[in-house]
């Protein structure tokens, strides 16, 4: 009887769970990284709603960040199709490039925190997927800032001053 009761049990939790999605991957190296979820799959009939959270702290010497998403209908398989409803990298939208067929979103020159979490919501027709580009970049800090402008400012210096007229006498 308790196995009964526990197959009972496990099928109404599959049955009421939330949608199943697997396969997200975060990778970042150096100055850039990628990150998707290459399986959107629904637990109970398509279309079904998706929420995928990337977490990733700041690579060292990096200050900002520029982000873009896509996703793109395969063949004419509905069951394919993507469609986002809020991308965001900590609570900033992404800009909307297209939607329908293929999604297009971006964000550009974000400032980094020490942690930071990428939302990606939408509607899917399930065995869907979708990926995404980040590019970091590194900003001078202010004594590097001072070091070249008062670099430039000797060098314009240098070539403002006149030359003196030297006058050689033979006795």
């Amino acid at each position: 009887m308790k196995k009964y009761l526990l197959a009972a049990t496990g099928a109404m939790t599959l049955a009421l769970s939330s949608n199943a999605n697997a396969a997200l991957v975060l990778n970042i190296s150096g100055a850039s990284g990628t990150y998707g979820n290459t399986n959107v799959t629904c637990a109970v009939t398509a279309p079904c709603s998706f929420n995928n959270s990337f977490s990733f702290s700041k690579p060292a010497g990096y200050q900002l960040v520029g982000a873009t998403i896509t996703s793109l209908l395969t063949g004419s398989n509905a069951a394919t199709n993507i469609n986002f409803s809020s991308v965001t990298l900590n609570g900033i939208a992404f800009a909307i490039g297209s939607t329908g067929d293929v999604e297009f979103r971006s964000i550009t020159n974000q400032i980094l925190g020490n942690w930071n979490t990428i939302n990606v919501q939408g509607q899917s027709g399930g065995n869907a997927s979708y990926s995404g580009t980040l590019s970091f970049a590194a900003v001078p800090e202010p004594s590097t800032w001072l070091m070249m402008i008062l670099g430039v400012g000797i060098a314009g210096a240098a070539l403002r001053r006149r030359r003196q007229n030297v006058t050689v006498s033979y006795a």
